[in-house]
């Protein structure tokens, strides 16, 4: 028995490939994707680099705890960033940018998941690139060509390289000289296309840049804010449910609280034409999910409280979640951004550590949730808690806690099937009743 727990938790663990960013493959900047895509990365750049300052430091930032104010100030808060860099260098403003290390970082965990995540029975770790599953990149083609083309005829070129079709594309922004879409495809497809495109185009007019679709990219600006608030989380407990207002019974209080997370496919794996076929890949997620985070779990335990537990040889392989999501994975090597050096990284960790990755790995949140598939089948929405939420002793594992939505989330955005991730709180829903049981 300890022989097979022993080999199966050296398994668990994700090896960095030493995968590497080719030539064209690294053009894309921070910058350049900031200005293509508006995402959770924003925010998050600016809290890691917040985590690593001194107090001091910080009072010069702009306040980060309010939900309306990280939305509106987008490019007050990347200033402070590029200000914050330069002062925690220490060097000339052309050195590279404590941004740009985190950047690199995202983008190299980025490359080495598309490089190694395979589907089989379960969700697994290979060594074969050709074994590797399709997910989102970020493709833009930039040149002459563009400014004598119209928007479809711009994506069909681009998607034509690929050897995917129009519809399974999502166009994301277009202009005179550059047109960027995010498309499924694998790390070897993308590499060999941009080599291709470069061996062709040598004379600079054009170019093909090509980039895993980051998972923190994938989560919509302030879900993480949301998920967090007080709005979000109903703590249902005995005294706070008898003490709703008058004019509103318990019952009636109870059902009103609903959230949901709305998740949208990679481009080419939705449109399903039955329920049961869009069911089926969302029973595998929850399932990659679960046992990710039953591998972090039992990968964070002494070897020695391991051993009292029987592990699935069918785990074997199976990366831990904090190793798929890049904010717990990528940027532990970066020294300014080490776990016990920066309040956001060990956000992330604590989130994975009191969520999926714990003990009681959320269970009543995923024993409690249910789809609501979208229209043409290209998504859909995860209703938490339906009607009547967790009982009393349940809370820590429903979606009442703060971490298990948070790592849901995280885990969500790092599944190969994602292309975007947020959380949709109804507005004819529960603010005033979230606001009226939080209070108490």
């Amino acid at each position: 028995m300890n022989t097979i727990i022993s080999f199966a938790l050296c398994a668990l663990s994700v090896a960095s490939t030493g995968a590497k960013e080719e030539g064209a493959l690294r053009r894309l900047g921070l910058s350049e994707f900031q200005r293509v895509l508006r995402t959770s990365l924003d925010s998050e750049l600016v809290r890691i680099a917040d985590g690593s300052q001194s107090s001091t430091q910080k009072a010069n930032l702009p306040d980060q705890r309010n939900l309306h104010t990280e939305r509106k100030s987008n490019v007050r808060r990347r200033a402070a960033i590029e200000d914050m860099s330069a002062e925690l260098q220490g060097s000339p403003s052309t050195s590279e940018s404590f941004t740009d290390i985190v950047w690199h970082g995202l983008v190299q965990h980025a490359w080495d998941r598309a490089q190694t995540i395979k589907r089989e029975e379960r969700i697994s770790v290979t060594s074969n690139q050709e074994e590797a599953l399709p997910c989102p990149f970020l493709v833009c083609k930039r040149g002459r060509t563009q400014q004598n083309s119209d928007n479809g005829s711009s994506v069909q070129d681009i998607t034509a390289l690929f050897d995917t079709q129009y519809e399974d594309s999502v166009l994301v922004s277009s202009s005179h000289d550059e047109t960027c879409v995010i498309l499924t495809t694998t790390a070897p497809k993308a590499h060999q296309v941009v080599d291709n495109q470069e061996a062709i185009e040598n004379d600079g007019s054009e170019s093909l840049v090509a980039v895993p679709l980051l998972d923190i990219a994938k989560i919509h600006a302030g879900t993480i804010a949301e998920v967090s608030s007080n709005g979000w989380s109903v703590p249902y407990n005995e005294h706070a449910a008898q003490k709703v207002s008058n004019n509103m019974n318990e019952t009636e209080a109870i059902n009103q609280w609903e959230r949901m997370i709305v998740v949208d496919f990679a481009p080419g794996l939705g449109g399903m034409k039955e329920e049961s076929e869009l069911l089926a890949v969302v029973n595998n997620m929850m399932g990659d999910i679960q046992d990710m985070g039953e591998v972090g779990w039992l990968r964070s335990m002494e070897q020695e409280d391991a051993e009292e537990y029987y592990v699935d040889e069918s785990l074997v392989g199976v990366p831990a979640l904090s190793d798929m999501f890049s904010l717990t994975s990528s940027l532990s090597s970066i020294n300014d951004v080490q776990r016990n050096g920066n309040a956001r990284v060990e956000f992330w960790h604590d989130s994975m550590k009191n969520g999926i990755e714990s003990e009681h790995a959320c269970n009543e949140m995923f024993s409690t949730l249910f789809v609501k598939p979208r229209a043409g089948y290209y998504g859909y929405d995860l209703v938490l808690n339906p009607s009547d939420g967790p009982p009393p002793q349940e809370y820590e594992s429903s979606a009442s806690n703060p971490a298990c939505v948070t790592s849901l989330i995280a885990a969500l955005s790092a599944h190969p099937y994602v292309l975007s991730v947020k959380a949709n709180f109804p507005v004819y829903h529960g603010w005033d009743v979230a606001q009226k049981l939080d209070s108490y």
